[in-house]
């Protein structure tokens, strides 16, 4: 075993007092802040509690680490000198002290690492308080009325962007960074949303789908934001190690230079979400973000709504996602004009989890262009979302799209809400289901959901074998069937079809003559379902089908024992055993 270096205990002397430096600087940083008074700190203060509370929490785990890491060294340094430098075998099929101790390097470091972000973010925090100012001149309804082709509406938005682009860039000097708990209605199950980062959008979004114009007095404010985010990646360095930062500038026009400005601050800083929406960049704020994704490595979702990409450059933003080494999630709304090219391509990829290209208008696509998508999405392997709603799609391609379920084995959610099909497409969709087993939920418009074809996919209750043999796992949103596949448990969905036909006839005393066409591998489900529902609450039976919350499983149990002689029979052919 190699020595270590300076028995006398030297070399951890040194390292403890690096590291006693940044703890004590950690220390004098947060006290610096809590002990001053003016006006200026207390509301730095209050606008980062919840960042310096994580901070702090931070610094005693460093010492903590630190403390454990001397002690661990004593001990070593302890067995060093027993042993008297005699060297030690290791083996390659179990671990070592040396393993141990090597993760425990590494775990220190990180936290070294972390103790010098925080220096690095207070030192530009304290920078920006002392000497930096606002430059921008105060926009005013005199600069804005030099475009007279501006509506009041609009006038009115562009002044209330100024004061959002001056108030974000005033906070990201300060060290501050937007946190906002919401909806994203773009994701299937409409996921709670934590967007830290970075957020510009119009202040009544719900209420408008038009952009803010651009007005050349804006530039100046642009240009200040833009300064403020070259050092935002300090604010990465500090952020909670949960956060998954987002930049996110919606439905508010860049020009094209503005945005290059803007990608230019953006390049190689960790966010791990993009969201650009209809900004009007054009083709040369294209080809900045092909520039941009390539720059950061951490990138995992980029959500492009309504920005168009010139057919001329699809070759190259395909290759830009196909080839980054982390991104999982795009989102091309409006963008790609009616073309197929770019969604076939990242299907074919075989790299993204999810892909949602919806109001792309696809119903120019030709037969040739519609079958090479769906033979890439057969042979998908990696794909688990897709979104195609508001494309115009026909009962041809919801053929050849359920054709593609059959063989496809790894989707789990399918959104084609808005399309143009017919009642005509649900028998496609319904055969579809019939084979498919990963497909977790289905979203179609209400006229083709709740036609007979999809609820006899999900529950065919003619008799107790096609129930058995219905889907299990696909929830058909809009479909107006309840209680079909609506819990994420194929077992217990299966059972309750079961239990509901046979609660069904037990109402009538019927369940006996049915019985002599039961498939013997079905009666271990029947006698579970029965024991499954027997022991539910009333109340929780009510939630799923009325029917079985109104007949006792005893009930249909006495029925099944009036027929024991041939329930005994089938189960002794079984491997299973009563319990």
């Amino acid at each position: 075993m190699s020595s270590s270096p300076n028995h006398d205990g030297s070399s951890a002397k040194r390292r403890k007092g690096n590291d006693g430096a940044v703890v004590g600087f950690l220390s004098s940083w947060m006290g610096y802040f809590t002990g001053r008074r003016d006006d200026t700190a207390q509301h730095m203060l209050a606008r980062n509690e919840k960042m310096m509370e994580r901070m702090e929490e931070l610094m005693n785990k460093m010492e903590e680490k630190l403390e454990s890491l001397d002690d661990h060294e004593n001990e070593e340094r302890h067995e060093e000198g027993e042993e008297e430098g005699g060297e030690e075998d290791y083996s390659s099929e179990g671990g070592s002290d040396s393993d141990e101790k090597s993760v425990e390097s590494i775990s220190t470091e990180d936290l070294r690492n972390k103790g010098k972000a925080l220096e690095a973010y207070q030192e530009m925090v304290a920078t920006n308080r002392d000497d930096w100012k606002y430059s921008a001149e105060d926009l005013n309804m005199d600069m804005v009325d030099i475009d007279f082709d501006l509506a009041e509406d609009e006038i009115e938005s562009i002044m209330r962007l100024y004061q959002n682009i001056k108030n974000c860039t005033i906070k990201m000097r300060r060290g501050e960074y937007t946190f906002n708990h919401g909806k994203n209605v773009e994701y299937f199950d409409d996921d709670d949303v934590d967007y830290q980062g970075v957020r510009l959008e119009p202040w009544d979004l719900a209420e408008t789908y038009e952009k803010i114009p651009y007005i050349y007095a804006l530039r100046p404010h642009w240009e200040e934001f833009a300064q403020a985010l070259d050092d935002f990646g300090l604010i990465l360095d500090v952020m909670p190690d949960y956060a998954e930062p987002c930049f996110q500038i919606s439905q508010i026009e860049l020009p094209a230079a503005i945005f290059k400005m803007i990608v230019k601050s953006l390049a190689g800083k960790g966010f791990i979400k993009y969201y650009f929406r209809d900004n009007g960049f054009g083709r040369y704020g294209i080809r900045a973000l092909i520039d941009l994704m390539d720059s950061n490595p951490e990138l995992r979702s980029l959500l492009l709504h309504d920005n168009s990409i010139d057919e001329e450059d699809e070759i190259d933003f395909c290759q830009a996602i196909v080839g980054h080494p982390t991104l999982t999630s795009i989102d091309l709304a409006g963008c790609c004009g009616g073309r197929i090219y770019m969604l076939s391509e990242l299907v074919r990829s075989n790299q993204l989890e999810s892909i949602s290209m919806i109001t792309s208008d696809l119903s120019f696509v030709t037969v040739a262009e519609r079958e090479v998508f769906c033979n890439a999405l057969s042979s998908n392997t990696s794909l688990t979302h897709l979104t195609l709603s508001g494309n115009n799609l026909i009962d041809e391609d919801a053929a050849s799209i359920a054709g593609a379920l059959e063989r496809n084995n790894t989707l789990q959610h399918l959104c084609l809400r808005g399309n143009m099909f017919t009642e005509a497409a649900a028998a496609y969709f319904g055969y579809a289901l019939g084979t498919n087993n990963t497909l977790s939920s289905l979203y179609l418009s209400k006229r083709v959901a709740e036609r007979a074809e999809i609820y006899n996919a999900l529950f065919d209750n003619s008799s107790l074998n096609s129930a058995a043999d219905s889907n299990h796992t696909c929830h058909v949103v809009r479909c107006g069937f309840k209680a079909c596949n609506e819990e994420d448990d194929p077992a217990g969905n299966r059972q309750r079809k079961i239990y509901k036909i046979l609660a069904s006839r037990n109402k009538r005393m019927s369940n006996v003559q049915y019985f002599d066409d039961i498939d013997i591998n079905l009666l271990p489900e029947i006698l579970a379902a029965v024991q499954r529902y027997a022991r539910t609450p009333v109340s929780e039976r009510q939630l799923l089908y009325r029917v079985n919350s109104e007949v006792s499983g005893l009930s249909i149990v006495y029925e099944l024992m009036r027929k024991w002689d041939s329930i005994y029979k089938i189960w002794d052919k079984t491997d299973f055993r009563f319990r």
